[in-house]
């Protein structure tokens, strides 16, 4: 009888281990971070996105606007943010029974940037929605991200603001 509990407690970690699945299980320690800055946003301040669009230096990445100048994340920024990145404890899946949020459409106000295994990795963060959408080989995963953890990113990614109007 024992060994059967044993059997059945091993098979149930196991089970529950193999679902828990990194969030950014692409991202390694060494890793190079870039950031992308984010136009303004296309409803709440559209005159100004509407102008920002227009310039030279601007792309688009999944249907999102950014200044096109892909900054690398210096060494004193990059392990606080691979620290915020690999705690996933402010990271979820949104709630199937929350309200839809007021926000207008999801804007990224900036996007982490990270190669592995020769593709590109992408997490948009959009301070106003409080979300962060992960895209990699042409899937992407929206998570809500908690007060704490946003207000850790915002602080991080203040020193990238060098094109979007005040």
């Amino acid at each position: 009888m024992h060994m059967k509990s044993l059997l059945f407690s091993l098979t149930t970690v196991f089970l529950f281990a193999g679902c828990q699945e990194s969030v950014f299980q692409s991202l390694k320690k060494g890793d190079e971070l870039f950031v992308l800055e984010g136009l303004p946003h296309p409803v709440r301040e559209n005159s100004s996105f509407e102008k920002e669009k227009k310039r030279n230096d601007v792309i688009q990445v999944e249907d999102h606007w950014f200044y096109d100048r892909k900054v690398k994340a210096s060494e004193e920024i990059h392990n606080p943010l691979m620290n915020l990145l690999f705690d996933e404890s402010g990271f979820h899946m949104p709630d199937s029974n929350s309200p839809p949020k007021d926000c207008g459409p999801f804007h990224p106000d900036y996007a982490i940037i990270w190669n592995s295994d020769g593709g590109v990795n992408y997490l948009m963060v959009c301070y106003t929605c409080a979300e962060a959408k992960l895209i990699k080989e042409g899937r992407s995963e929206t998570y809500e991200v908690n007060v704490n953890k946003m207000n850790s990113l915002m602080n991080l990614l203040a020193d990238f603001q060098a094109n979007r109007p005040s």
